[in-house]
């Protein structure tokens, strides 16, 4: 319809979310298929697919995680319990294959959903950092989130 000259820029209308995880980063997924999924697949074989799948999704959710922590300044493990756990049971749970509409309407709401959530939590923590005194002294406070024991927030 718009006739955009990328061919690949399509693959973002997924209606399940492995699709959705195979396909909004490409380069990421070409890498951590070739690097981690194929390796974990070849080490545990085809019966345990299950857990090639999960290495892949754990260890993306682990640098994702790393990523925001540095940025942040703080360890607040919100996005790695979506990607890990969320997504993780998604994709268990709803069908791997479907060409249905209510699926990636599913999809985009989640996403939006999942976004906003970030959003608060996040912004809720560096608000209780920022206005609330340490729980603990030393490095350790930098993993324990503030947001939990400040009153005032």
């Amino acid at each position: 319809m718009l006739r955009f000259a990328d061919r690949q820029f399509y693959s973002w209308t997924a209606t399940s979310w492995s699709i959705y995880y195979r396909t909004w980063n490409i380069v990421v997924h070409d890498w951590l298929y070739t690097y981690i999924y194929r390796d974990c697949h070849k080490l545990f074989g085809v019966k345990y697919r299950f857990v090639s799948m999960y290495a892949v999704i754990f260890l993306s959710a682990c640098v994702h995680e790393y990523i925001l922590a540095l940025s942040f300044g703080y360890f607040y493990p919100i996005l790695f319990l979506q990607f890990a756990i969320l997504g993780l049971i998604s994709m268990l749970i709803l069908p791997q294959r479907t060409q249905n509409i209510a699926f990636n309407i599913f999809i985009w709401t989640s996403l939006f959903i999942g976004f906003g959530m970030q959003m608060c939590l996040y912004s809720i923590e560096w608000y209780a950092r920022q206005n609330c005194p340490r729980v603990v002294n030393g490095p350790l406070d930098y993993f324990i989130p503030r947001s939990f024991f400040c009153h005032d927030v």
